[in-house]
């Protein structure tokens, strides 16, 4: 720490110079002000004793407490010191300054001689002016440290914070306004201009804020700068500071983030949230030469996943342990009744442990007193409901599921901001995968004071019951395994793959594209055309058309599924057609989404033995005079021996229709003889 030449006394000194020329006799003093109540040794040399006290002038929370711990006196002196040109002051200016009227020349003296033992103060120029300054980086750590409070996150992670920071009243130099901020942020913000003013950076700085958007989405802790590799010697926080915020592409600030219950209080490289967008637009989708090595699809596989389950639990008396849960045995059985298809990022189990969660909170299914689960009404309509309809539940759902990383509070919320921000990418497309989390979380930090997140962890912090801590690049990570784990089980994106196996990209799908409201205009226009080839023998070939996934839902209700990829094979058997009637699906849409879709006739012996399977079945049509058409035997004898029916029969012939009374609706009556366990249809 030793220097060998201290600075002039009317220069500008720094508290390294301030320590090093510090008399040897007060080092001990020195070192107990600033250690306070850590350090439980005081090292024994005088050079470590003086790297110790840089140790804890350096660390910011540490300054920030020694400067708030300060009497009333000091403080005051201080504080005149601190807010005057240069940090400077002249003993007849303190003497003579109104708000110290209070106090004598001898109070003042000792607080300057105090704050001077303190290294807090250093005398300057000539002995006989009798000035002091604050050492030049304790007041520039403390000015960065109380505009970041003073200003709040908004204005410092944004452009537009930024520029209202720089023309707001206190600021403004003559000419400025709000209106001329308003102005020239329209005019920054653009694109062009953004990327422009990065390309114009020093080349050392540029390739640090390069490397600051696509690694860390433009927020660079000190900690991890100093951990990774590069070309920059260390952290300089006074020029990088200086240029960023000239050039208007950002700027380096001591950022405290705990209050808002993210892991962050320190120095950070931030690129304005405007230019970290403009510079991702530039190079998140990548070009054809970019594209990923393997493109891996789900299609809508987990909408009929759960209709396979449900319809295993109506067929099967599934029983449960002492905590709920499904014995693996009953596990192992379903998961042969399931699309063999998770994907990379998902064994087959954890998908049914997300159809088992999901179907319990939207109580498809619940506990019987016997220990056995039970489809319940809404289970049994679920089947009914269109595509959309069930992806959007499966999306809420998935919204709100507990992450296990702990950080549910902030998951939650940039979950939201990260669907909004689908509706801006462009189905069919290719783009890095950090492209939206990066943006969504830098979106949702700069929102921390609007949605009032401080308040919520002050609270709960008080009760005891605060949010475990997450980093700043932790969020964004685990925001990507939400998307890889979730969005792409509902079938909602695409994830590309890189030669290793890494997955790097994302790709909205077009049934993504409906969810999200982000269809693309040709994917608006499309018209289902023929793309299925039926074959004698019950094979059914599907070809790919660029949107597929209400075909594949409706085959997978009614086929069996042989083979997933580019094109698909199902076989159509009686077991699928009476699984699909049991479902609620009607005879007269399985022939129609064959018949539809089929490039070429149908074969007639597939329609005629579907037809034979569904009769055999049991299958009863009802038509709008209430009559029943029941062309099984067996099943007709059933039912007019059945005391639940026996109520609504009005009168029979021989072996003909039944007829039903009039009190009800058609489709009422339909709803009650399928709680009886009919299979009926609507007879148009």
């Amino acid at each position: 720490m030793s220097r060998s030449k201290a600075p002039k006394r009317g220069a500008a000194w720094s508290a390294a110079d301030v320590v090093a020329e510090f008399p040897v006799r007060d080092l001990k003093e020195l070192f107990r002000f600033w250690a306070g109540q850590r350090a439980a040794k005081t090292p024994a040399d005088d050079e470590e004793l003086k790297a110790a006290v840089m140790g804890f002038i350096n660390d910011p929370e540490v300054l920030g407490r020694r400067i708030t711990s300060l009497s009333s006196k000091l403080k005051a002196i201080f504080e005149r010191h601190f807010g005057a040109d240069d940090h400077r002051q002249r003993f007849v200016d303190l003497a003579e300054a109104p708000e110290l009227n209070y106090m004598s020349n001898y109070d003042i003296e000792a607080a300057i001689t105090t704050l001077e033992r303190h290294a807090l103060l250093h005398r300057v120029g000539a002995r006989a002016d009798k000035a002091f300054a604050v050492p030049v980086d304790i007041a520039e750590a403390l000015t960065s440290q109380r505009r970041s409070e003073k200003h709040g996150v908004f204005e410092t992670l944004t452009l537009k914070g930024a520029l209202d920071r720089m023309y707001a009243p206190p600021n403004r130099d003559g000419g400025g306004s709000p209106a001329q901020a308003r102005m020239l942020y329209k005019v920054y913000s653009k694109e062009s201009a953004a990327v422009a003013r990065v390309e114009r950076l020093p080349d050392g700085l540029r390739g640090l804020v390069e490397k600051s958007i696509l690694q860390f989405g433009g927020i660079l802790p000190r900690g991890l700068f100093e951990r990774m590799e590069t070309n920059l010697p260390h952290w300089n926080r006074r020029r990088w500071a200086k240029i960023l915020e000239e050039s208007l592409v950002g700027t380096v600030e001591r950022i405290d983030l705990t209050p808002y219950g993210i892991a962050h209080s320190d120095e950070a490289l931030i690129v304005f949230t405007e230019v970290t967008l403009a510079w991702l637009k530039r190079v998140a989708v990548p070009s054809d030469p970019d594209k990923p090595a393997e493109e891996v699809s789900l299609g809508v596989d987990l909408a009929s996943n759960i209709s396979r389950f449900l319809n295993f639990l109506l067929e099967n008396d599934v029983r449960f342990t002492v905590k709920g849960e499904i014995f693996k045995t009953t596990e192992k059985r379903i998961l042969a009744e399931l699309i063999p298809n998770p994907g990379k990022e998902l064994q087959r189990s954890e998908v049914l442990d997300f159809i088992f969660a999901f179907c319990r909170a939207h109580r498809l299914v619940e506990a019987t007193g016997k220990r056995t689960f039970h489809v319940t009404q809404a289970g049994v309509e679920w089947e009914g409901l269109g595509l959309s309809s069930k992806l959007s539940q499966l999306l809420d759902f998935a919204c709100e599921e507990r992450p296990p990383s702990g950080d549910y509070f902030h998951q939650a919320r940039m979950r939201r901001i990260f669907l909004r921000l689908m509706k801006r990418v462009e189905a069919g497309t290719w783009y890095d995968i950090m492209y939206l989390p990066f943006l969504s979380r830098n979106t949702y930090l700069a929102s921390l004071d609007d949605l009032a997140v401080e308040d919520y962890f002050s609270a709960s912090g008080s009760l005891g019951g605060a949010e475990p801590f997450a980093d700043m690049q932790r969020l964004a990570w685990n925001l990507v395994r939400w998307v890889r784990t979730r969005l792409f089980l509902l079938g909602l994106i695409d994830l590309g793959y890189d030669a290793a196996g890494h997955p790097v990209a994302m790709r909205l799908t077009k049934t993504g594209g409906r969810i999200f409201g982000a269809e693309s205009s040709d994917a608006a226009a499309h018209v289902s055309m023929g793309n299925l080839i039926v074959t004698p023998d019950f094979e059914v070939v599907l070809f790919p058309s660029g949107d597929d996934a209400e075909v594949v839902h409706d085959l997978d209700r009614f086929c069996h599924r042989e083979a997933s990829g580019e094109v698909m094979h199902f076989r159509i058997d009686s077991k699928g057609v009476y699984r699909a009637l049991h479902e609620g699906i009607s005879l007269d849409r399985i022939l129609e989404t064959l018949e539809r879709n089929s490039r070429t006739p149908v074969p007639q012996n597939v329609l005629y033995s579907i037809r034979d399977w569904a009769l055999s079945a049991g299958l009863i049509f009802l038509d709008s005079s209430r009559t029943l058409h029941i062309e099984d035997l067996e099943t007709r004898r059933r039912l007019l021996q059945d005391p639940g029916v026996r109520p609504f029969v009005s009168k029979t012939v021989s072996d003909g229709p039944v007829q039903l009374k009039k009190g009800h609706t058609v489709k009422r009556l339909r709803s009650l003889l399928r709680d009886l366990d009919y299979l009926v249809d609507l007879k148009v």
